[in-house]
């Protein structure tokens, strides 16, 4: 199949590792089809708008630019360059996160641009987020992050021995602000109140949420590995905003008014809403800390359905009330090590839970979806189960990335300039495809 995937994973040395993983993960794993990776910020030119695509996947990363402001600068002139997708009959599959955050322009976005396959991480609420999508579109249900293959293994050179890890308990959360409601703070408010609440006890913490302190890469995988355990919540919102409107609202108090409060910011933009739903997902760290064995330390939750409190986790209150009970667990070494275990079989060993799978379920539904819409696509061998050993992933890998970046070598040559810059051009290219295959394959 000839498939275009639309993302926004310019810088990757400052990317995620898991929007990473997330983001190319076809590539990865279905490598024997023929790949256009384009960023958002790359220029849409003729070539790619002439092109035929069985599929066009809309990545996580490129969805993101429904809350870029203002809307008639970046949204309506995004749309606008790439109207040859609402055109298109390829196959089209968005792939959206923070689904409660402008709901209502991501389900015109979708539904404008004819999407035939939407995977919802908050799929409980997919009736409510697509009104519209949703009588074109087959909503699937997904998760934010999956197992990344690549990442076991990394994770077998980087993990130390429990007994020898120098960090007891390790955290890293992003400040959310105060439009994702109650359930957003509790990602910062967790860290805060976790730090204070074991201060006076003989424990190594590094528990951050400050931007300065994020970790990306294999100095993620690093930190994991060297921690005894991870502390960790569901993530979410308790707000649907389904226009932007409480952001706009809370970001000009806050332009006022830097110091207002939480509750300030409530009264003032969004009162008595907060708290009406509840829209949380697994993160992707829960499967992160599993490759890892680091004992997780969370609150109780949903957890994709798969784990227990107690017997896959230590249970901790949002409120950090019984800090002396998970001290006390935390002791039991016997009785930490079966959590780990039973949390890296449930999570780690269970297939639904591997990019591989799931990438070879998105392309069944892709199939079945041109086949509803009359197509017939080419007919692919599938890799998705036979290509095991990491090397052999990465060499291929490597290979799809390369073909998956031809169409910008082909555009420079449209450019009519001297030889000698044009092959300078092009050998440029190719060795920022080359760094780009060695970040991503992992």
């Amino acid at each position: 199949m000839r498939i275009l995937i639309l993302h926004e994973l310019d810088d990757l040395d400052s990317a995620r590792r898991t929007s990473i993983n997330h983001a190319f993960a076809l590539v990865k794993y279905a490598p024997e089809h023929e790949y256009t990776l384009h960023s958002a910020r790359q220029p849409v030119t003729a070539r790619l708008r002439e092109q035929a695509f069985d599929a066009i996947i809309l990545d996580t990363t490129f969805l993101c630019w429904r809350w870029a402001r203002p809307k008639s600068l970046w949204l309506d002139r995004l749309l606008d360059a790439y109207d040859f997708i609402a055109k298109s009959d390829a196959v089209k599959v968005a792939l959206p996160q923070d689904e409660y955050d402008h709901a209502e322009i991501l389900d015109n976005w979708l539904s404008d641009w004819k999407v035939d396959l939407i995977y919802s991480v908050c799929y409980d609420h997919h009736a409510e987020f697509y009104p519209r999508a949703g009588k074109h579109a087959r909503v699937l249900e997904a998760l934010t992050g999956y197992v990344d293959d690549a990442d076991i293994g990394l994770m077998q050179r980087f993990a130390v021995p429990f007994k020898d890890r120098e960090i007891d308990v390790g955290y890293r959360a992003r400040a959310l602000p105060a439009y994702f409601g109650r359930i957003g703070q509790l990602k910062t408010e967790l860290g805060d109140r976790f730090r204070s609440s074991m201060a006076d006890r003989q424990l190594k913490l590094d528990i951050s949420t400050q931007a300065r302190d994020a970790l990306v890469g294999d100095a993620w995988l690093q930190f994991l590995g060297n921690s005894k355990f991870t502390l960790g919540c569901e993530s979410g919102s308790s707000l649907l905003d389904a226009r932007g409107e409480i952001r706009e609202c809370v970001e000009r108090r806050l332009q006022r008014n830097p110091a207002a409060s939480f509750e300030e910011l409530e009264q003032a933009c969004f009162p008595g809403q907060d708290m009406r739903n509840v829209y949380t997902a697994a993160g992707p760290r829960l499967f992160e800390a599993a490759i890892a064995r680091s004992c997780q330390i969370l609150t109780p939750g949903n957890y994709a359905g798969a784990l227990k409190a107690g017997e896959h986790y230590i249970a901790l209150a949002p409120d950090c009330s019984n800090v002396e009970d998970v001290y006390e667990q935390m002791q039991d070494e016997d009785a930490n090590m079966a959590r780990i275990e039973a949390c890296y079989r449930a999570l780690v060993e269970d297939p639904r839970f591997r990019y591989r799978n799931f990438v070879a379920g998105l392309l069944a539904e892709v199939r079945d979806a041109a086949v509803r819409k009359g197509r017939r696509l080419p007919d692919c061998g599938s890799s998705t189960g036979t290509v095991t050993d990491e090397l052999a992933l990465r060499e291929s890998f490597t290979r799809a990335v390369l073909r998956a970046h031809q169409h910008h070598i082909e555009d420079v040559k449209e450019i009519r300039l001297l030889p000698n810059f044009l092959h300078a051009v092009v050998v440029t290219l190719v060795r920022q495809m080359l760094s780009l295959a060695r970040r991503i394959r992992g």
